[in-house]
């Protein structure tokens, strides 16, 4: 199955590229204050954590987040594309075998990133 995920081009977080949400190592790179006010944003009933999520309820330490298609993705991020681009964030798109990955509400997947195979990454479109 592809996962579509977006995170940073160089930060890391046990050797996979950086979330937008944790940001680990982001900071030591750029200045991404912009970002804060997205995970205020980010706490309806549109962008729920994987824990407030009934089809997820939980993300294991061995799972990252991404979505189940290009248009979740978009959806997810509609706003906010052009600050994380500006921070340095893209898309990634993963082949992960299906047993591997859970799709809860909205097209958030969660997946094992140590079965994820990169098969290509982009730059997020900002012409919002």
């Amino acid at each position: 199955m592809k996962v579509w995920r977006v995170a940073h081009s160089v930060a890391k977080f046990h050797d996979f590229p950086s979330g937008p949400y944790n940001r680990h190592g982001v900071s030591d790179l750029v200045d991404c204050t912009p970002l804060y006010d997205m995970s205020s944003d980010h706490t309806t009933y549109r962008h729920p954590a994987p824990h407030w999520d009934a089809k997820l309820q939980r993300i294991a330490p061995h799972e990252r987040c991404g979505f189940d298609s290009h248009e979740a993705l978009d959806r997810w991020f509609a706003g906010w594309t052009g600050p994380l681009a500006a921070c340095g964030f893209r898309a990634w798109v993963y082949e992960v075998p299906d047993e591997y990955v859970r799709v809860g509400a909205h097209g958030q997947a969660l997946f094992d990133h140590a079965r994820a195979e990169l098969i290509e990454t982009y730059e997020l479109e900002t012409s919002e």
